[in-house]
């Protein structure tokens, strides 16, 4: 491509960065040496901010209060980002997201209804305008939403460690270099509908990438095949990097997605998910100074379960380091909501900790304010609900060897070249319906 870099612009001081999310997932299936040249297919980019109704009362602003962030943590957020944006508006002229050409038709208008504070979900999305979040419909129509789920069931079909240069096996069936499209930057593998044994789909799995498919309950199983590959390949059993998004508590999610097609899940309260992650053993894969980072949501409750007392950081011997704050604007560079919007904040956070020996010493110093957290804005113009940019190169940049170093990344949607991927859904965005071959994107080229 003549513009491989997923980056639009980033500041000199790499405090700032405008991604497209699309390309930066496209790139991470691919090496520096052997680059994905396909493009991911996205939804139309937002042009004009989502309509907001803020509460007109002191009472359903206090309602609201314990789903939104932190007033004063916010204020500094809001300072942060009012600055990011003026500075790269002063700096450059350029598109704040790359052309997206290959866009599904609209799937339909929904019923417009009225809003409601019940209808936040915590991320800057809410009531009818989510129904605008996905203009181009579902990617996912042709897929068989029990596919992956019937996969996960099934231990021939948990692929992990792939060498390009044998075959995979999936449902016990070799699959041989004729059903490679690229050896040089990924391979293909065909798998067949449970309901259909005609119908098969065709999946990428890029250079170097190691996964497992199926529950994160199931933590068994990815220590299994992390110790298996290390034995094997005589690599560490533990990562340098660790990335989660775990399935926060989200009311909207629940109502939007109760659809026989959708199979996108979230559990149903905080400590539902702080027994599911702390009953990875993650700890345990964590190499001296892993990189750790977590997606949160701007409920205070969810950061408080992270960062507070016998939150995820303790239990792992974690320290905060810095916090990425992603902030989603249209495709003219605004906000997609007010940044003070009392229901919908224009951004999410991501919390990255650094694994520590002394760590208990650090704490105990600063356990409540953070001193010297570093700040970072990550900038783009959102796609399909809940896919976020892959953050591959950033990571790299806070490893001890970016060339060479192990990541995982948990909850995964998609693999990555040269990582390992675990959830239930970790090769979804990697059926070839959600891609377009090289040869068609030239009017995507940059």
């Amino acid at each position: 491509m003549s513009n491989p870099n997923q980056n639009l612009w980033q500041s000199a001081q790499r405090d700032i960065t405008l991604i497209d999310i699309p390309r930066s997932i496209s790139l991470a299936q691919g090496t520096d040496e052997h680059p994905c040249q396909d493009i991911l297919l996205s939804t139309t980019p937002q042009e004009e901010p989502y309509p907001t109704n803020e509460p007109k009362s002191a009472a359903a602003r206090a309602k609201l209060a314990n789903n939104t962030v932190d007033a004063e943590l916010h204020e500094e957020y809001a300072v942060l980002l009012v600055d990011a944006l003026a500075r790269v508006k002063a700096t450059y002229t350029g598109p704040w997201c790359l052309p997206r050409p290959f866009v599904e038709a609209p799937a339909g208008k929904g019923k417009k209804r009225k809003l409601s504070p019940a209808d936040d979900d915590e991320n800057g999305e809410t009531g009818n305008a989510k129904q605008n979040l996905r203009p181009g419909g579902d990617l996912h129509h042709s897929l068989p939403s029990d596919l992956l789920r019937h996969l996960s069931e099934i231990p021939s079909a948990r692929i992990h460690g792939v060498d390009l240069e044998e075959p995979s096996r999936v449902n016990g069936e070799n699959h041989t270099s004729e059903q490679q499209r690229d050896e040089d930057a990924q391979k293909w593998v065909a798998i067949s509908d449970p309901k259909d044994e005609a119908a098969s789909f065709n999946f990428s799995i890029p250079r170097g990438s190691s996964f497992v498919l199926g529950s994160c309950w199931d933590s068994t199983t990815l220590h299994r095949y992390v110790r298996a590959q290390a034995q094997e390949l005589d690599v560490p059993k533990t990562f340098d990097a660790i990335l989660l998004d775990p399935p926060w508590p989200n009311r909207s999610v629940k109502r939007t997605h109760k659809t026989a097609n959708s199979s996108y899940a979230t559990l149903a309260t905080l400590q539902d998910v702080y027994q599911l992650i702390i009953g990875m053993d993650l700890d345990v894969l964590m190499a001296e100074n892993c990189v750790v980072a977590v997606w949160i949501t701007n409920k205070p409750a969810v950061r408080e379960l992270v960062l507070g007392e016998g939150g995820l950081f303790e239990c792992w011997g974690v320290e905060l380091v810095e916090e990425w704050i992603w902030l989603k604007t249209t495709l003219h560079g605004d906000p997609v909501t007010p940044i003070n919007s009392t229901w919908r904040k224009p951004y999410e956070v991501l919390l990255v900790g650094r694994k520590r020996r002394s760590y208990l010493t650090t704490a105990a110093e600063t356990p409540a304010t953070h001193v010297g957290v570093k700040r970072k804005v990550v900038m783009s113009v959102p796609d399909l609900h809940s896919r976020k940019p892959c953050l591959k190169k950033l990571i790299e940049t806070l490893v001890l060897d970016s060339d060479r170093y192990r990541a995982l990344e948990v909850f995964a949607r998609h693999l990555v070249a040269e990582w390992w991927s675990w959830g239930d859904e970790c090769i979804k965005f990697n059926w070839e319906g959600n891609w377009r071959r090289e040869e068609l994107c030239e009017e995507a080229r940059v």
